[in-house]
């Protein structure tokens, strides 16, 4: 009868558990995701390429560029954010993305992407990120109930009711 008792009690308060994938957990402010790459802003320096200790951007010849312009391999890079602090035009960022979850294979994150795709990709995945700014939650200790989740402010970042 007490857990029955308890159930009861407990229908009555909001769910501990996280509501996935209605909502996604917030990142902390200085999270590394996926490299982003912006193909105007980019002069072709290759410091980028020469930094990467994981060899996850090498540069390619792009046709009618007379410039070397770097491609990215998601799948080697370590996330550790050297390409993006040594970039002089800060044609690479650093997303919030954690997970790039997809319906079908095809979709999946790629393997080497040349410049041309990488820019693409990159304006793709910017996209998802403002798409999913309004569903973060964060992750609030409460000395009566233990974790729970609150939304996300639109500014700052900080958790907000």
């Amino acid at each position: 009868m007490e857990a029955l008792a308890a159930a009861a009690r407990r229908l009555l308060e909001p769910p501990m558990t996280f509501p996935y994938p209605d909502y996604e957990e917030a990142m902390p402010p200085r999270f590394r995701g996926v490299v982003l790459y912006d193909y105007d802003k980019c002069i072709g320096c290759s410091l980028c390429a020469q930094v990467c200790p994981a060899r996850a951007i090498k540069m390619y010849r792009v046709p009618g560029d007379k410039r070397l312009r770097p491609g990215y391999n998601p799948g080697r890079c370590i996330f550790c954010g050297l390409c993006t602090d040594i970039c002089p035009t800060d044609a690479l960022w650093e997303s919030r993305l954690h997970e790039h979850v997809t319906d079908a294979v095809e979709e999946g994150p790629p393997g080497w992407m040349d410049p041309v795709d990488w820019h693409l990709w990159s304006l793709k995945v910017s996209r998802e990120e403002e798409r999913r700014r309004g569903r973060m939650l964060a992750v609030v200790v409460d000395e009566e109930r233990g974790l729970r989740y609150v939304r996300v402010s639109e500014s700052g970042g900080e958790p907000g009711e």
